[in-house]
């Protein structure tokens, strides 16, 4: 069985004890009484309140304790304060670079429209005729081509600025633009019978009919790399038409990832 102390409290009501008060603690039990700390000895002899010989509460009682400091508090409020500032900044950019990401793929997927044939001009008969496919991801067909270009008349060609005006004059395709060697874009000769009928269609006026090939050796043929989406190319094979100032070839579309 647990033994259960009982604790007592003097009340000193004396600025000193007298000695029949120490004699009568003195004959208090032992295990009665809880031995207090030198500094409670002191206030115990100059103190008139009542003082309790068990440190223990009594049970139901909640003992009283200082009340801490809270001069922290506002630096705690300024540090939460800082750390939203901070995170909501964070979710800001996070916004702002995912809006962009998705705007640029958007730009990305989407394909310019070119126009390979001007209003009121007729198409070359070496162009029609030809039946041919550029192999990539998607074989794709060559297209005629037939451009009002007036400086052809002098010998001139277009640079991409000019040829993005000509074959998409909504969209600004000039920094998508490069140029290449026909040998660059057939170097196993693939697509000669291609290149001979853009050669025949410079020496041609549109309004000729089909026939020989006259002084074909001497047109020179430049090969225009366009960029008009993703993974989305077009190939413009080009001669120049002196006598009519046109620019005239075939275009094909080609995919390549």
């Amino acid at each position: 069985m647990q033994r259960t102390r009982t604790a007592h409290c003097v009340i000193d009501r004396i600025s000193r004890p007298t000695s029949s008060s120490s004699s009568f603690i003195s004959r208090l039990s032992p295990t009665t009484i809880t031995h207090r700390p030198q500094r409670q000895a002191s206030s115990f002899s100059h103190s008139s309140s009542p003082v309790c010989l068990h440190t223990r509460p009594k049970a139901g009682i909640v003992p009283s304790y200082p009340r801490t400091s809270t001069t922290h508090t506002p630096l705690l409020h300024s540090r939460t304060m800082s750390s939203d500032d901070a995170y909501m900044s964070f979710l800001d950019k996070a916004n702002a670079d995912l809006n962009n990401a998705r705007a640029e793929r958007a730009q990305r997927q989407s394909i310019a429209r070119t126009e390979a044939v001007d209003i009121d001009v007729r198409v070359p008969a070496p162009l029609t005729s030809v039946d041919a496919y550029y192999v990539s991801e998607t074989d794709e067909p060559f297209e005629p081509v037939t451009l009002k270009w007036e400086k052809a008349a002098k010998g001139l060609w277009p640079d991409p600025t000019n040829l993005s005006n000509l074959i998409s004059p909504t969209t600004d395709l000039s920094s998508s633009i490069s140029t290449l060697s026909p040998s660059a874009f057939d170097p196993h000769n693939q697509y000669a019978t291609v290149l001979r009928a853009v050669r025949a269609a410079a020496v041609q006026a549109p309004s000729s009919e089909a026939g020989g090939e006259p002084h074909q050796s001497t047109v020179d043929v430049k090969v225009y790399r366009v960029e008009v989406g993703a993974s989305r190319v077009e190939y413009w094979l080009l001669a120049l038409n002196i006598e009519e100032s046109l620019l005239v070839g075939l275009r094909v579309k080609a995919v390549e990832s």
